[in-house]
């Protein structure tokens, strides 16, 4: 509530104090709280201006449907075909060529890649694979292709 006052600007904020709440015996109890004059956030001589920006850029993932990958593959692909599914969900089913990676290793398991390589990246309906897919262009991949639909479409399609 507090914060919806002050980003609202309205009612009374209690800067500078905190308001402690026990809900068991329904008891308020208000603390003053002196500002710390080395503050890097609100003394007078503030080093934190802004919020830290920690996200790299987006770089928007391209994306094929099953269909355009059967004909990538058909017409051949140079480049890494990675599964990021699981293992068990790779032995029930998997595209003939396909590279297991799964995502729940990442990212020890990437370090090994090449960077410069095309890769078509697809899971199980295209999730994990938009997922990784993100990672692998944030992290230096210059070539990284989402299949949309994953394997359920793969094998609705065959």
């Amino acid at each position: 509530m507090e914060a919806i006052k002050l980003l609202a600007g309205i009612g009374k904020p209690p800067l500078g104090r905190l308001i402690h709440y026990r809900s068991l015996t329904t008891a308020f109890r208000e603390i003053k709280i002196k500002r710390d004059p080395n503050c890097p956030l609100c003394s007078e001589n503030a080093t934190i201006t802004k919020p830290p920006n920690d996200q790299k850029e987006m770089i928007p993932l391209p994306e094929i449907t099953t269909l355009e990958l059967r004909q990538t593959l058909a017409e051949g692909f140079d480049g890494i075909l990675l599964d990021v599914r699981e293992q068990d969900e790779y032995f029930m089913a998997h595209i003939e060529g396909s590279q297991l990676l799964p995502l729940s290793g990442w990212p020890d398991a990437v370090t090994n890649l090449p960077k410069e390589t095309k890769y078509l990246v697809h899971c199980a309906v295209g999730m994990r694979s938009a997922r990784a897919g993100e990672w692998m262009l944030q992290h230096g991949f210059t070539d990284v292709t989402n299949v949309a639909g994953g394997m359920k479409q793969w094998l609705q399609e065959e």
